[in-house]
């Protein structure tokens, strides 16, 4: 029976999302954003599953999202300046018209996120690969020498 628990412990544990570094997201934080749409400036969401949650319009600022599962957020026209996405998965995100001043992306997972109409001028850590994967439209804009499909 001993073994069996501890089987069924790791079990939980492996299903359990990855953090990244050492900290640990605010719990009450990820239920806020889970439960409805608010304003988090600052919310250490690190490692959370933000799943189809949505934000849009929103301010969070500085916000920690390195590590968290933001697969299909609507993200859209919010303000990320300066906010963390080191490693999130970001895959079907609706990015369009976010402010992204400053937030870094450096491995985060852009397969089909939508960056329409969205100034990734001043973006850290973003690479063509993301954008091969992600897109864009003509109101686009991007770092020098990157480019992005046009969403269809």
């Amino acid at each position: 029976m001993t073994r069996f628990l501890s089987a069924l412990s790791l079990l939980f544990l492996a299903a359990l999302p990855v953090q990244a570094g050492t900290a640990q997201a605010d719990g009450a934080a990820v239920a806020r954003i889970q439960g409805g749409i608010v304003d988090c400036p600052n919310c250490q969401l690190q490692g959370a599953n933000l799943l189809n949650t949505c934000v849009k319009t929103k301010d969070l600022h500085g916000a920690n999202f390195d590590g968290a599962n933001a697969t299909l957020m609507c993200m859209s026209f919010a303000n990320f300046t300066n906010a963390s996405f080191r490693g999130t998965e970001l895959s079907g995100a609706n990015l369009a018209g976010a402010k992204l001043d400053g937030a870094d992306l450096t491995g985060a997972k852009t397969s089909i996120t939508s960056f329409l109409g969205t100034d990734l001028t001043k973006v850290k850590g973003l690479t063509q690969a993301q954008l091969n994967v992600a897109c864009g439209d003509a109101k686009t804009k991007l770092p020098p020498g990157l480019r992005v499909h046009t969403c269809k």
